[in-house]
């Protein structure tokens, strides 16, 4: 019966090539015609074979631009018995295979490999990330969310009804830190400032902890078509909101919401609504440590996952140049939301603006040797009003947030990758810069805002298929003349991982992080933290 169906495939696919006579159309029944034939050989090879014919196809794609790098990996660490199916998946997505194809390889279209997206940096939803990425010639949503291994392929893509037979992925990361802090910091399990020697009796107390609430979980909407598009979306949370109020409650997370958001792919244009990573500054260092925060948090790192409407398009260059251009309608929100927990939501500076903020980047990204360059530029403007009281008066002070920032990602060889960002801007709280006091009183220098300056950056090196090694460096640096006598003015961290992939499913990883702040006119205050953290992660 597999001969017959094999002859079968190979004479309709010959009279496809025959009957267009165009090169690319001949091209695709070609690729096509080898997939068919080495797919439906598969029975006849042992399926966890080093040379398995799923592993070779997918290598002759590769090497022919048909499949990207990131593919090939997906199916070279997928398990034996899922590769036909992930690469039949592939191959669908990208119109070569169609559903009857896969019918006739005893594949379901329903029940396929989902592919995952494989980050810049290390991973999909980050800190990549990146939520999946949608069968588009866009770039998919959450470009930004790199950090940290990439996302297991489950064996079988998961279902739920979702009230109408909608099909969903079930996706997260089960993840567990332990660690060591050699002072106090705000944050015991995820530091990004020392407290200022003797602002508190624990200001240099030693401290360790353990700890599951930087776990994450997920709901993914699988493509759908909708209106001559795909419909794709993204429902997760972690458990990093609070602790529950009570005694023993330090154990309790509560979960809080992370994405939400629904995207429609045409073939160069893209439209989301809903909350996903801001364009502005998208890019994530490697860190399990830091998970449900990015690294360089309030040390050179904008980040925030935002409310917007987002538009996307691309433009194809030529086969090794591709332009991405973004703009986002967002909450304006300026990150001077109070920390404490209210039962209310009063508006901030940037909503008393009346107008959402904008955001926009432009990227370029080139192909060389199996491996995309990408530089991209960014930019983010809001409105607002800093209303406070000077004597018995109302003062009303505007507030123009504004950021410019550049990122980069270029790996210049399978082993080595160079990855970061540079930013300037004012008011930039809502992406933790300047954080807690990016916006000062009224009458004050920083009332319209204070200035801020930094950046990080990340060498990775790619030792082999399990082991990765990460260093890097962040400094966020506000004016001094915009904050008062004795307040934060320079922050700065150091980091360094090891992360091993012990299994497709299980990470394991060992940080060092070494915080520094500065105050301004004082510099004996100076704080100083080291953190040792143990993480090990179960990705599903």
């Amino acid at each position: 019966m597999q001969h017959e169906l094999l002859s079968m495939e190979i004479k309709m696919s010959c009279q496809k090539i025959v009957c267009r006579n165009t090169r690319r159309n001949a091209y695709t029944h070609v690729v096509q015609l080898i997939a068919i034939l080495v797919l439906c050989s598969h029975a006849s090879f042992a399926a966890d074979a080093p040379g398995d014919p799923a592993t070779r196809l997918a290598q002759i794609l590769a090497a022919k631009g048909t499949i990207t790098p990131a593919e090939l990996t997906q199916v070279e660490n997928a398990a034996a018995e899922n590769r036909v199916k992930l690469l039949a998946t592939l191959l669908r997505d990208k119109h070569i295979l169609d559903s009857g194809d896969l019918a006739k390889l005893s594949i379901p279209t329903d029940s396929a490999a989902q592919p995952q997206s494989t980050a810049a940096v290390a991973e999909g939803p980050s800190s990549a990330s990146p939520a999946s990425t949608a069968p588009t010639t866009v770039a998919a949503s959450s470009s930004n969310a790199l950090s940290a291994p990439q996302q297991a392929n489950p064996a079988e893509r998961a279902e739920a009804n979702a009230g109408k037979h909608t099909p969903v992925t079930l996706y997260g990361t089960l993840l567990f830190n332990a660690g060591f802090d050699s002072a106090g910091v705000n944050l015991e399990d995820a530091p990004s400032i020392v407290a200022k020697p003797g602002s508190s009796s624990i200001a240099r107390t030693q401290s360790f902890f353990e700890t599951p609430r930087q776990t994450r979980v997920g709901l993914r909407l699988n493509p759908t078509p909708v209106a001559g598009a795909e419909l794709t979306g993204d429902f997760e949370i972690d458990a990093y909101s609070t602790d529950a109020p009570f005694t023993n409650g330090a154990n309790m997370g509560l979960f809080r919401l992370r994405l939400a958001y629904g995207r429609l792919d045409w073939h160069n244009v893209a439209l989301e609504i809903g909350q996903d990573w801001s364009i502005f500054a998208p890019l994530n260092p490697a860190s399990l440590a830091m998970y449900a925060v990015a690294e360089f948090n309030g040390s050179g790192n904008p980040w925030i996952r935002l409310p917007q409407i987002r538009l996307e398009a691309k433009k194809t260059l030529n086969p090794a140049n591709r332009l991405l251009y973004q703009i986002a309608a967002s909450d304006p929100n300026d990150g001077d939301y109070p920390a404490t927990f209210v039962g209310t939501r009063p508006p901030g500076a940037g909503e008393l603006g009346r107008m959402p903020a904008i955001e926009s980047r432009v990227a370029w990204t080139v192909s060389a040797k199996d491996r995309d360059f990408t530089l991209g530029f960014s930019g983010r403007y809001g409105r607002g009003r800093n209303i406070g009281t000077t004597g018995t008066a109302t003062v009303v002070q505007p507030v123009d947030s504004w950021g410019a920032a550049i990122d980069y990602s270029l790996p210049f060889t399978n082993v080595f990758n160079l990855t970061g960002e540079a930013y300037i801007g004012r008011a930039l709280g809502i992406y933790n810069v300047a954080a807690g006091e990016d916006i000062g009183p009224v009458g004050t220098p920083g009332g319209h805002g204070v200035l801020s300056r930094g950046g990080w950056i990340q060498p990775q090196f790619n030792l082999n298929k399990q082991w990765q090694f990460n260093v890097g460096y962040g400094i966020d640096n506000p004016s001094a003349r915009d904050v008062a006598i004795g307040a934060r003015n320079r922050n700065q961290n150091y980091f360094g991982n090891f992360i091993y992939k012990w299994t497709t499913n299980i990470n394991l990883s060992l940080e060092y992080r070494r915080l520094i702040t500065a105050f301004r006119n004082q510099p004996f205050a100076t704080a100083r933290a080291n953190q040792f953290t143990f993480s090990a992660a179960y990705l599903f």
